[in-house]
């Protein structure tokens, strides 16, 4: 009997397990890079305005309209140096590994109007908290008194709701 190994059923389909980067060493490479980013081009606040996509998204739809228009709506000092590509980007980039890796799929909704609501919400509170919470701990890090106060309001909010979810799932059992 030919030995098996834990990733494949059968001898015959024999495959090499995938490596993953460890989540850690993500946020070291993703750290590194912002900083660098930083220093190199001398970004100036805001600050971790590396990856927000409510932000990047806010500052694209007014890049266009200020270039289509000629309009003055207000963007980060990086995007006027640069166009922010961010949003399509990740959007494409998570679309086009979901049809490689054969995980894509449509997924009917039984309330979409309830659930586009919800993340039209998520978008707006991003922007009115000065963004996604990775930026929130960045810039708490960074010492900043509004992401200080951002942070424990996120945390406040986490567990307020895991407290409401837990409630409410414990009544129905």
């Amino acid at each position: 009997m030919l030995p098996t190994n834990r990733y494949t059923s059968t001898p015959t389909e024999r495959q090499r397990p995938r490596k993953y980067l460890k989540p850690w060493l993500f946020g070291v490479i993703a750290g590194t890079i912002f900083v660098l980013g930083e220093v190199l081009f001398k970004i100036a606040p805001p600050s971790a305005y590396a990856f927000c996509l409510s932000c990047h998204t806010r500052d694209l739809v007014n890049t266009i309209v200020n270039a289509v228009f000629g309009k003055n709506f207000q963007t980060a000092l990086i995007a006027r140096r640069v166009i922010m590509v961010t949003s399509p980007g990740v959007l494409l980039g998570a679309f086009a590994a979901a049809r490689l890796t054969g995980e894509h799929r449509v997924q009917p909704s039984d309330q979409p109007v309830r659930f586009f609501l919800i993340g039209f919400a998520v978008m707006i509170i991003g922007l009115v908290i000065f963004g996604c919470p990775t930026r929130i701990v960045i810039r708490a890090g960074y010492g900043e008194f509004y992401g200080l106060v951002a942070l424990v309001g996120m945390f406040l909010g986490i567990l307020v709701g895991t407290i409401l979810l837990k409630l409410r799932w414990s009544r129905r059992l």
